[in-house]
């Protein structure tokens, strides 16, 4: 059997390490962690001080920026490797950046899977909490270190959303299921993705899978959703009513095939997200009113080229979310694919389930609420923290995904029709 390279991505405090122990000890794999590239150089840098996670995922961005290559520390950590190693079955873990992702498929192809941790935020506070607290920090820190691992817009940034979204393979990991059951999964999902014991697929994966095929009819600059709602369950088999992709409405046209405002149009300049052209326009404003920068105090100044795209050039701080606590989502022009989805079904959506490739949103959730969805089936590492009580109240029971996504679907399953 040719080398195994198992990546692992999600949210901190969800598993990954775990998962790379297990993998080490009763599978015999290999574990290359790509945090070692960035402690060693915190170490040469700053020997006498410990470093906070922030301190480290702070580091890791700039290690990207300074070489402008995403996959910088998968490169630098797999050339780390013994010479024996060459054939050994290597498990990653700490994949954070879609650079990284696409460095280890280019290098090992269909021998490459990534398997993705998920686990409620709550849930990995209070594994996490007394790290935290041994230093002297709290749980604002923790949502701090938190959001910084999701800055999907910042190409060398911490792209942890991204990453759970391209996974081959989910895993939820919560306290309630204990450590006992990821120690048993972890494995089965070995011998799944290797087809030692091939197995059909679920009906929380076939209809997981459809949601993102959905995904593909839209031209989104940002961020590709779909969704589809079906007449059973959460698991179990049923007719598929309705299925929708985020999209602006027809007659106008997808943000990429629209020609922009003023000089751009002048210039030809086409593919501009809506969102983008709202929030550049209003930092412009911001630059030419003299606005101060609500952190240390400074004017505001733009740079078109910088990353993140608000960093304050004095203090470096990112301000987006002073200005745009939701990152313009409530200025998107798309029509959501969970909406698309429920336009579609009609009043065949009361009582059914709702698979959907990302967390509705708040808006999203208002109308899942009058449509009379009872489920709701996501995959997202991150959900929205307002729509949520707005589900719990309606008592719209939530279940995150769990099993094989899109991407190697077909070839894993296939095992099973050919015995």
């Amino acid at each position: 059997m040719p080398p195994l390279v198992i990546g692992l991505t999600g949210p901190f405090g969800s598993g990954c390490s775990e998962t790379a122990k297990v993998l080490e000890e009763r599978c015999g794999f290999t574990v290359v962690r790509l945090s070692n590239v960035i402690r060693d150089e915190w170490n040469r840098l700053h020997p006498e001080t410990a470093p906070k996670r922030s301190d480290l995922q702070s580091l890791g961005d700039q290690i990207r920026r300074r070489a402008s290559d995403a996959g910088i520390l998968a490169e630098r950590a797999i050339a780390r490797l013994e010479p024996q190693d060459g054939d050994a079955h290597l498990v990653i873990d700490g994949i954070r950046n879609m650079g990284e992702t696409d460095y280890f498929r280019d290098r090992y192809g269909t021998g490459f899977f990534l398997f993705a941790l998920e686990c409620p935020t709550s849930e990995r506070w209070l594994r996490l909490r007394h790290i935290y607290e041994r230093v002297g920090m709290g749980l604002e820190e923790f949502r701090k270190d938190d959001e910084h691992d999701r800055d999907e817009e910042f190409a060398y940034g911490q792209q942890v959303q991204l990453c759970v979204d391209q996974a081959d393979v989910l895993i939820n990991n919560t306290d309630g299921a204990g450590t006992a059951a990821l120690r048993q999964k972890v494995p089965d999902y070995i011998d799944l993705v290797t087809g030692r014991t091939p197995r059909y697929a679920a009906p929380s994966e076939i209809f997981m899978n459809l949601a993102y095929s959905a995904a593909h009819g839209s031209k989104c600059l940002k961020r590709q959703v779909g969704a589809v709602i079906v007449a059973a369950a959460p698991g179990e088999m049923g007719d598929i009513v309705g299925q929708g992709f985020n999209e602006n409405p027809a007659p106008t046209k997808p943000c990429v095939e629209e020609s922009q405002y003023g000089a751009d149009a002048v210039r030809g300049k086409r593919g501009t997200c809506h969102r983008d052209k709202v929030r550049e326009d209003a930092h412009t404003s911001f630059v030419a009113n003299g606005i101060l920068c609500p952190i240390c105090g400074s004017k505001l100044l733009w740079d078109r080229n910088t990353e993140p795209r608000w960093e304050c050039q004095t203090c470096k701080n990112d301000l987006e979310k002073y200005f745009w606590s939701e990152r313009a989502m409530t200025l998107c022009t798309a029509i959501h694919a969970e909406v698309a989805a429920l336009f579609a079904a009609g009043r065949r959506s009361r009582g059914a389930t709702l698979y959907t490739t990302t967390f509705p949103c708040f808006q999203c959730t208002e109308k899942i609420i009058l449509a009379g969805i009872r489920s709701i089936v996501f995959n997202e590492p991150y959900p929205d923290v307002r729509a949520v009580p707005r589900l719990e109240l309606a008592k719209i029971e939530t279940v995150r995904f769990e099993g094989v996504r899109s991407r190697r679907f077909d070839e894993i399953f296939a095992r099973a029709r050919r015995g």
